[in-house]
């Protein structure tokens, strides 16, 4: 069966769905449609990877144009999620915008192509080499799509055996050190984009991309060194695209990019030099800040080929070429230490003055529980107090510490400091609450720090159950089996273990029922965006769902303002902590706060109604 193609001035919204044995062309109108496995979906996908609510389409108006798109979520609207994911370009996504030309894949052998601007006939071809099976030729109204009426197939009875081999997880799609796609995800996008090109006689190109010298790169420097490179790279790649394209990981040092829309060979010249000019600005790593240089090559359909095989042998020519003329041009090694690296080494020895002479202090931000104005728990917090200089932000001098070994020695200071102060607190008869300190990346990958932990509970003699510590997904992606183990050490002591910075990434789903937090903090920016991007809401909604459903503690940060405070409590959010709420307190401010507050409950009602908390606080020291 032929798709028919009838063109209107008035946009329409396309997706055409291909498994292993038929293709469906389905002009979107409804305002919802269910897509799964199911056959009470609004899309059916034949698939038994696929989950019986494997995703939803929901259309929405930009208010800004005043046209209406397509929005894709993981799942079902009552928050449960797919087994497999879906990505749409190459990115693992809960929720995203779709575009006119976006590929998606449902985590298995299902791929879609969304279209926004052409009205299509719905249809669903049957592809397979087998007998072709019959079509059951309902009104095109029902449900937006036909459907099989044999042989039937039933993909949702709960009793049909199911073989573990049938289920993919993301790691057979993502490369597990970037987090991009592997070669097997890309080359699905590929074939489908070729498909697309063929039938619509457009163009399309993929070019790689190499480093150079990036065996002399581990071999001088090491292979943590190294990984952290192509972690940097690989984002720097992605931020460079447009929401087409898609970009995976190809090799050791090895990166491909496909460009499914491209109309002439001047456009993939200029794309790829935008993209070197900005992979190719210093990479700021740990005591060696550094410039790279790449060769890459590329490849067009269908000048080059018209085939996935033709086209990467085109590529891999052109990059080898281009490989070798950059060696004949300079044989020596290029990579310039920049003189920032002098500078790291000075503050790297300022932070050890700053810890030896006790210019940092810890100041404590309150928890509190929106709807009964308890306090929960205390986030400690390090400022550097410089003679010369003042106080300064540790958004400044964090990441220079982190960049050296420093931040090792601080975190150390930092949690023996939050314990001894808890427990003071708690020896002069405050209330009891949780302490939450923030974990480094590094800190995880100290090999004596569960140990070290353990030492500063004992020393201190704070109970285990009254600290937290904090880790953020950036910190897990970094190692994600070393995080894990390392985890499951510090809940055996008896610690809480919370996720920092929820919502910033996507993946971070994964690891909160595998890894044993106790609490979820929803990242401070998500709350910052609300007003300038409502999809947002959808987002915190899903997170503080997905909390409340693990029996997690939901905090969300950042708080700044009375619109955020109410949405968060509409939302069944347990507890919140910001400015709006309270400012981060210093030791006597926050001693003085604990002896005031003992026996009474701080009232979020009527804070809502008249003053910031912060204010309140202040006026009660």
């Amino acid at each position: 069966m032929n798709t028919q193609i009838n063109y209107r001035q008035e946009d329409r919204h396309l997706i055409v769905i291909e498994d292993q044995k038929y293709r469906q062309t389905i002009s979107l109108e409804e305002e919802t449609y269910s897509i799964g496995r199911h056959t009470n979906n609004s899309i059916v996908i034949h698939s038994q990877q696929a989950s019986r609510r494997h995703g939803t389409l929901m259309k929405r108006k930009n208010r800004d144009s005043n046209t209406y798109s397509y929005w894709i979520i993981d799942g079902d609207l009552d928050g449960n999620k797919s087994r497999n994911g879906i990505y749409v370009n190459g990115e693992k996504c809960l929720i995203k915008e779709l575009r006119n030309g976006d590929l998606i894949n449902f985590g298995c052998e299902v791929n879609a192509t969304y279209y926004a601007s052409h009205e299509w006939s719905n249809t669903v071809t049957d592809i397979s080499s087998s007998k072709p099976q019959k079509l059951a030729h309902y009104s095109s109204e029902v449900n937006g799509q036909y459907t099989l009426s044999e042989p039937y197939i039933d993909f949702d009875c709960d009793s049909q055996h199911f073989d573990p081999k049938d289920t993919l997880q993301a790691q057979e799609y993502q490369d597990n050190l970037t987090q991009l796609p592997n070669k097997v995800l890309w080359q699905e996008y590929l074939l489908n984009s070729l498909k697309n090109a063929k039938q619509y006689k457009t163009s399309m190109a993929i070019i790689l991309f190499d480093i150079n010298h990036f065996k002399a790169i581990n071999k001088n420097w090491g292979y943590s060194l190294g990984d952290q490179i192509l972690v940097e790279v690989a984002q720097r790649l992605k931020s460079s695209l447009r929401s087409s394209d898609i970009v995976a990981r190809w090799g050791d040092d090895e990166f491909i990019l496909l460009l499914p829309k491209i109309s002439q060979e001047d456009d993939i010249e200029k794309i790829t030099q935008r993209i070197l000019n900005n992979i190719s600005q210093c990479l700021e790593l740990p005591e060696t800040p550094l410039y790279l240089e790449y060769s890459f090559g590329y490849a067009m359909y269908p000048q080059d080929g018209e085939e996935s095989q033709p086209l990467l042998q085109k590529a891999e020519i052109a990059l080898l070429n281009h490989k070798q003329k950059m060696v004949s041009g300079d044989k020596q090694l290029k990579l310039t230490i920049d003189p920032k690296a002098s500078k790291l080494l000075k503050a790297k020895t300022a932070i050890q003055q700053a810890l030896n002479q006790e210019q940092l202090e810890l100041y404590y931000q309150p928890q509190v529980k929106i709807k009964t104005g308890e306090i929960s728990g205390f986030e400690a917090l390090v400022r550097w107090n410089h003679p010369e200089l003042g106080q300064i932000n540790p958004q400044k001098f964090i990441p220079v510490a982190e960049q050296t070994d420093s931040i090792l020695i601080m975190g150390e200071w930092i949690l023996r400091e939050a314990c001894r102060q808890n427990k003071a607190w708690q020896e002069m008869g405050l209330p009891n609450f949780i302490m939450s300190v923030n974990l480094s990346p590094l800190q995880l990958k100290d090999p004596n720090f569960v140990n070290t932990v353990k030492q500063v509970l004992q020393e201190t003699k704070l109970d285990p159950h009254w600290l937290e510590l904090e880790i953020t997904e950036k910190a897990i992606l970094a190692n994600s089996e070393l995080a894990y183990q390392v985890l499951q050490d510090l809940r055996k002591l008896g610690v809480h273990l919370s996720m920092d910075d929820f919502g910033i990434g996507y993946s971070c789903l994964n690891h909160l029922p595998k890894f044993p937090f106790s609490t979820l903090k929803i990242a401070q920016s998500c709350l910052q965006e609300l007003t300038e991007k409502p999809e947002i809401i959808a987002i915190i909604s899903a997170a503080i769902t997905l909390g409340n459903s693990l029996d997690l503690r939901v905090i969300a940060e950042g708080v700044e303002t009375h619109q955020q405070l109410n949405l968060l409590e509409n939302l069944d959010c347990q507890e919140a902590q910001g400015y709006l709420l309270s400012e981060p307190l210093n030791c006597r401010e926050a001693t003085q706060f604990l002896n005031l507050y003992r026996g009474t409950k701080v009232s979020c009602s009527s804070i809502q109604h008249s003053t910031p908390m912060g204010v309140r606080l202040i006026d009660l020291l």
